[in-house]
C-alpha cells in the first residue's frame, strides 16, 4: 500500500509501506488514523516519530540523516 510521510527529511514521500511503522532512509515514520489525498488517491500518512533524531547512546550515526 502507497503512504504519505509527514514530518522529519521525508516529509511529503509517497513509500510502500505495510504495517504500522515504515523507515525511510534512516528515519522511523508511524501509522495515523489520518488520511491525505494525493495524485487523486486517498493516502494513509505516517508521521516522523519525534524521538527517532535523538541521539541513541552510540554516536551520530543514530541520527536522521
Amino acid at each position: 500500500m502507497r503512504v504519505l510521510l509527514r514530518g522529519g527529511p521525508g516529509d511529503g514521500q509517497m513509500v510502500s509501506a505495510v504495517g504500522r511503522a515504515v523507515v525511510w532512509r534512516a528515519c522511523l515514520y508511524e501509522a495515523t488514523p489520518d488520511f491525505a489525498q494525493r495524485q487523486g488517491c486517498d493516502l494513509r500518512v505516517y508521521r516522523h516519530r519525534p524521538d527517532c533524531c535523538e541521539a541513541r547512546g552510540r554516536g551520530a550515526e543514530d541520527r536522521c540523516e
